[in-house]
């Protein structure tokens, strides 16, 4: 392969590549060569990319003071952003998208040396108009600062070989380019002129076996390419295999998953060796790695207030404070009970001072601190390089990017992120003076359209897109999505340069047939760049029927491959049997002074699965409260019940009750509901005042509803509000916590309070659904005559229940009585270690501990 290598490096020969990829691929293949020659020292070979090459070239300029300051795409952005923004008043519209396209519209004229004069002469809607006045704009500050941008270094290099201020090559080689663009055309004439040689490197088309393969959609279409490649280098290891996916910029890494489930089935356990047998040409966006999306997320927290799930993903980051993870875990934990809203790092300390009683924020939150500290401390503008130099620090205060060594990949992302401060820096050229938020919007632009991809040895398999592949050779290649509807690709002509002027002019995609005819070159050079070349495309893609690419047809494909599926390797480990133990390990019952946590909860779940009971119960595992937007329902709850403790916490009688007027119970409702609220309206932001204002008004409706319902009802006294119980029962201990016992013809009635949609007590066979109640009649002294359940929600207010006096036809002292014997029994089981499992509960009801008992995948071995 690449015979012509050796030949073109020779004699201070210069190669130039399309693409960087390329260039590396080349440097390694004539290392190879001198090795396999026999040579241990050679001279360093002269090959670069096209951008590459045009640097070193002006580089090597004898007037150096003479010439032009180059600026880089970031800095030319800002340039763009601002000219428009002097044109465009409309606050809708994107200015920093309008500025990529504008971008894109200039590059490729530089490219195709098409004189703007042109560009406004030709210019036929208001679009065209406006991006042919800015560009003009834009030209006249390049020329008035001395300033050039990377489309026009060529141009430059072309008036230095004119002037012969750099020295001519005596000859080139050009590698994988598709298309040959004016500008580079003219400065390869300029090089002829002076005497120079210009090549084309030789493709040495192969004899390609051609096959073709068509599975069911493009999920196992990539699979199957993994599974090809695996038995590729099974049978031949030092083979050069591809896989070329077909816009692949569009889901990198997911494309990389389904390669990876065909080629190493198991993948995600596989070793880091084992993983990096796979070489992606398009990386992920620097922004989208965790190490840098934390760090943007704590520098943004500088000056704006973040989010709850935001503060969650800051606080439970080991790349930030590590030492102190425990505690904040616990502070996290905390933060989800609360409504989601928006912190500054002051409120959030003063939120967890309040926890702790009003004393000092805890230790583990120096995190927290350190950035309320430089929040206090930031400078309202400075230059760009200055606030670099403040980020780092910034960083590198609060534990950036943690305390574990880092590996090789870890340690080259952090380096990229560091080489992204010179980038922000350099932006002091055309903006010498932002806001915090104006820099680290910069850098955060940045990086979310860097591609980057650590560098790794031992690739086995190379996976590119079409274009990468452009000038390379392979041992065997695959080609996925070419059907119909993918290929040729759609053509991408200009939007704000005049398509008469693209189609005279010969641009790129200016025409159907130019993107076609692109479109048959390609799948032609990569046809003939392997010796076996697989081509697939899948049936259906989105739910709808595929055919292939009628391009395929110019390849005279000798086979039909199997269109079989790979399928998901989780999906094969279900079907093996199952290993089975005969060691007995059994859970041993409760000790002397354990106690059960769960309360009345713990028993119903004994009732209804008792490994759930002895999960929450004995274990105390509890599921994590989710991070929701709003006022989440268990919250909304919770302020109910205690608003409702507040407004009886004094235990009035069924007369007292009655006799309040409209005034009273306009002051007991708004006291209960203001004191209640109070802990939430602290620290709340503005749109969490807002919603507690409105949910307010709903409650204290409530507490009047209840009110109102409480003086219906015939003579009675509460008791007790959010009594606190301990239970000895069955052999077991545990706390209870009762929401209201009322006396009530000297009897107790114990009522729970439920907030949303009404609940009934009993079933149809007139057993309790829910045996929390009689729990609670199990810890009282006093005879219980009743208990029930206080429906709470704005379409009606009821009372649901069983008692003496509630369901006379019910004979209650045997059925309660009877509901005892019930829930003794259940606590006797949980004391004596019951774990069972349910087998028969949904996976919806079995869902919060179904992880931890592994039932379901017990179901799916039977």
């Amino acid at each position: 392969m690449y015979d012509w290598l050796d030949r073109a490096v020779g004699d201070s020969s210069q190669v130039i590549t399309g693409s960087r990829r390329l260039a590396r691929v080349l440097r390694a293949e004539h290392a190879a060569q001198q090795f396999a020659a026999g040579k241990t020292v050679w001279p360093s070979p002269a090959i670069l990319s096209w951008q590459d090459w045009l640097a070193e070239l002006v580089a090597s300029s004898n007037d150096q003071a003479e010439l032009p300051t180059a600026i880089t795409s970031h800095q030319s952005r800002i340039l763009w952003e601002r000219c428009l923004s002097r044109e465009i008043n409309d606050p809708l519209l994107n200015v920093a998208m309008l500025a990529r396209q504008s971008r894109e519209a200039w590059n490729r004229l530089q490219e195709w040396q098409v004189p703007l004069g042109e560009c406004q002469r030709q210019a036929r809607n208001r679009d065209q108009r406006l991006f042919a006045k800015v560009a003009s704009n834009y030209e006249s500050i390049l020329e008035r600062e001395g300033w050039v941008d990377e489309s026009g270094i060529a141009n430059l290099a072309i008036g230095l070989l004119n002037a012969a201020s750099v020295t001519t090559p005596s000859r080139l080689t050009l590698a994988g380019f598709d298309r040959v663009s004016p500008q580079l055309e003219a400065v390869l004439e300029k090089i002829r002129a002076a005497g120079g040689v210009v090549d084309v490197a030789a493709l040495d088309a192969q004899e390609s076996q051609i096959s073709i393969y068509s599975p069911e959609n493009g999920d196992a279409e990539l699979r199957a390419a993994g599974a090809w490649a695996r038995k590729q280098l099974q049978q031949y290891p030092d083979s050069r295999l591809t896989i070329v996916v077909t816009h692949l910029e569009q889901d990198a890494q997911r494309s990389l998953r389904l390669i990876k489930e065909g080629l190493l089935p198991g993948w995600q356990n596989a070793s880091a060796q084992q993983n990096a047998a796979i070489n992606i040409s398009y990386g992920r966006k620097l922004a989208d790695y965790p190490a840098i999306a934390i760090a943007i997320l704590a520098l943004r927290w500088l000056h704006n207030d973040l989010s709850t799930r935001e503060i969650s993903r800051l606080l439970l980051s080991p790349m930030l404070w590590p030492e102190a993870g425990d505690e904040r875990t616990r502070v996290e934990l905390r933060l989800r009970q609360l409504p989601e809203q928006s912190w500054s790092p002051q409120r959030l300390l003063a939120e967890v001072s309040a926890w702790e009683g009003g004393g000092p924020a805890t230790d583990g939150l120096g995190l927290v601190r350190k950035t309320a500290e430089h929040r206090e401390q930031l400078p309202q503008r400075q230059s760009p390089a200055e606030w670099v130099s403040l980020f780092s620090d910034v960083l590198q205060d609060l534990g950036w990017p943690g305390a574990e060594t880092l590996a090789s990949a870890e340690f080259q992302l952090v380096n990229r992120w560091r080489e992204l401060y010179n980038d922000v820096a350099r932006l002091e050229l055309v903006a010498p003076s932002m806001t915090s938020s104006e820099a680290l919007g910069r850098m955060t632009t940045i990086a979310s359209e860097v591609i980057y991809q650590p560098e790794a040895d031992g690739s086995m398999l190379q996976v590119m897109g079409p274009l990468e592949a452009a000038g390379m050779h392979f041992d065997k290649l695959w080609m996925t999505g070419l059907s119909s509807s993918n290929w040729p690709p759609a053509g991408k002509p200009l939007t704000l340069v005049s398509r008469d002027l693209q189609r005279e002019t010969g641009m790129p995609d200016a025409t159907p047939a130019d993107t076609l005819e692109y479109a048959q070159r390609v799948i032609g050079r990569l046809a003939t760049s392997a010796s076996q070349a697989v081509f697939s495309f899948p049936q259906t893609q989105n739910d709808a029927q595929q055919s292939a690419s009628e391009l395929l047809q110019d390849l005279n494909p000798a086979e039909l491959l199997d269109g079989s599926d790979p399928g998901w390797n989780a999906m094969r480990l279900c079907a093996r049997t199952s290993l089975l133990s005969d060691i007995a390990d059994p859970v041993p019952p409760v000790a002397e002074n354990e106690f059960i946590t769960g309360g009345a909860a713990t028993i119903q779940r004994q009732l209804v699965e008792p490994f759930g009971a002895f999960v929450a119960g004995r274990l105390a595992v509890r599921t994590i409260w989710p991070i929701v937007a709003g006022l989440p329902a268990g919250i909304r709850g919770s302020l109910i019940h205690g608003a409702l403790h507040r407004l009886y916490e004094d235990c009035p009688s069924s007369d007292q009750i009655r006799g309040w007027d409209t005034a009273e119970i306009e002051t007991r409702t708004d006291q209960a509901v203001q004191t209640e609220f109070r802990s939430h309206e602290r620290h709340a932001d503005v749109a969490l005042q807002q919603l507690l204002r409105l949910e307010k008004h709903r409650v204290k409706g409530l507490l009047r509803g209840v009110i109102a319902q409480d003086a219906r009802r015939e003579q009675f006294c509460i008791e007790s509000v959010e009594e606190k119980l301990e239970l000895d029962i069955g052999g077991i201990s545990m706390r209870l916590r009762l929401d209201r016992v009322d006396l009530e013809k000297d009897e107790l009635l114990v009522l729970d309070y439920k907030t949303g949609v009404a609940k009934r007590l009993l079933d149809r066979g007139k057993n309790p659904k829910d045996m929390q109640l009689i729990v609670y009649a199990c810890a009282l002294q006093d005879p219980v005559g009743g208990v029930g359940l206080l429906n709470i929600d704005p379409r009606s207010i009821e009372l649901d229940g069983a008692g003496r006096y509630l369901t006379p036809k019910l004979d209650w002292d045997s059925c309660l009585a009877e509901w005892k014997e019930q829930v003794v029994h259940a606590a006797q089981e949980i004391a004596a270690g019951d774990v069972r499992i349910n087998g028969s509960q949904t996976t919806q009801a079995a869902r919060p501990f179904g992880l931890l008992s592994r039932n379901r995948e017990l179901l799916h071995e039977r």
